[in-house]
């Protein structure tokens, strides 16, 4: 359950990453974007957990891991978008 969890928020960093360097390319700052990514994919890890929480979703549980391992996928997902952009070049 934790893998998934990583997984697929890294691979949305990774698309958030390549999406906004693809159009903001030469505008921002490198560290922008990133900031950007992340604290998306923070926030959604975040807020899904908290509306699973509550009992607007019916069925699941909030977990502080799921969301650790949510953040954990963001990092990996920046880690894995670096590794891309250096093998390209």
């Amino acid at each position: 359950d934790k893998l998934v969890h990583l997984f697929l928020f890294a691979i949305l960093v990774f698309l958030i990453l390549l999406g906004l360097l693809k159009q903001l390319r030469d505008k921002l700052a490198y560290w922008l974007p990133v900031f950007i990514a992340l604290n998306i994919g923070i926030f959604l890890g975040g807020i899904t957990e908290w509306l699973q929480g509550t009992t607007l979703v019916t069925g699941r549980q909030c977990s502080v891991y799921d969301f650790i391992a949510d953040v954990a996928g963001c990092f990996a997902g920046w880690g894995i978008f670096v590794l891309f952009m250096k093998k390209k070049r």
